[in-house]
């Protein structure tokens, strides 16, 4: 079973966000498919299915569990089904399957690698809350209601994965989940996870629930920010939304978001290079 570890959200390798990109010739075992993630180390692993009418099935894993939607997963894939399967296009028009969901993403090959970008789709504002409503989430993220920007509402937000969108103003570097029950209190107000971001430089944060993994540059939170931002008036669809993360555990990452101001589809793009390939020979 053939595999590729590329960085996503990145123009280097050994920068951006790691991922694994398996190739499973037939269907697997979702106990090994968690196995396979957990050996490989990576924030999240994709597998990648057999071609079915010119659309590639995927299903991906954190080391703790599958997920429906993921951003950077879908973009490396991307960029690796361009290379092993068109390798002589400068461009190619990708399908990815996830959960029945049809994903559009577009590859573009560059001297360092690949520049991705993927439709969104339009997305789903889920609910505002209240000072009332989000203390209890302040308090499990070491923050205090004084480290919210004032100016901008706490949602919940998704294009696939609901995050709830948290602006700290002054505040980004002290933020570390404290509660083992921090997904419960998400799970109220339907969120996911939580993306932390700073709204006058746009850097964001994000973490497993247990507060033990930071993400390095979380596509599927990102989408999310982009519409919210052109939905409040802090920027212009048809715009470019730089997002940065990563820069806290040393993997500095760039996030392009646009919304379109016609369909109001939400769209992120990153570089895509490749560090390494190679088979999986010990299976279950």
């Amino acid at each position: 079973m053939r595999y590729y570890h590329v960085d996503v959200f990145a123009y280097e390798p050994m920068t951006g966000n790691g991922l694994t990109v398996v190739f499973p010739d037939e269907q697997l075992d979702p106990a090994l498919m968690l196995k396979i993630t957990r050996e490989f180390k990576q924030f999240e692993t994709i597998f990648v299915f057999p071609e079915l009418s010119g659309v590639y099935p995927v299903r991906i894993f954190t080391v703790e569990e599958e997920l429906e939607f993921a951003g950077h997963p879908m973009l490396g894939a991307a960029a690796v089904i361009h290379s092993v399967y068109t390798e002589r296009d400068m461009t190619a028009d990708i399908l990815l399957d996830t959960d029945g969901r049809i994903i559009m993403l577009k590859s573009v090959k560059t001297e360092a690698g690949f520049t991705v970008t993927m439709n969104q789709g339009q997305a789903d504002f889920i609910c505002s809350l209240n000072s009332d409503d989000y203390l209890e989430i302040l308090q499990a993220s070491n923050l205090k209601p004084e480290d919210l920007h004032p100016d901008y509402p706490v949602e919940v937000v998704s294009t696939g994965l609901p995050y709830m969108l948290l602006p700290v103003i002054n505040a980004i570097d002290k933020i570390r989940i404290c509660r083992p029950d921090f997904e419960v209190l998400l799970a109220v107000f339907g969120a996911k996870f939580a993306y932390f971001f700073d709204p006058e430089t746009l850097e964001c944060r994000t973490w497993d629930n247990l507060g033990v993994v930071e993400d390095v540059a979380t596509g599927s939170a990102a989408g999310p920010l982009c519409a919210y931002l052109v939905k409040h008036g802090f920027d212009s669809a048809d715009e470019d939304i730089e997002i940065r993360q990563g820069r806290f555990i040393g993997r500095a990452s760039s996030i392009t978001g646009e919304v379109n101001g016609q369909t109001n589809d939400v769209s992120i793009s990153g570089g895509v290079t490749f560090f390494s390939e190679g088979e999986i020979s010990v299976l279950e």
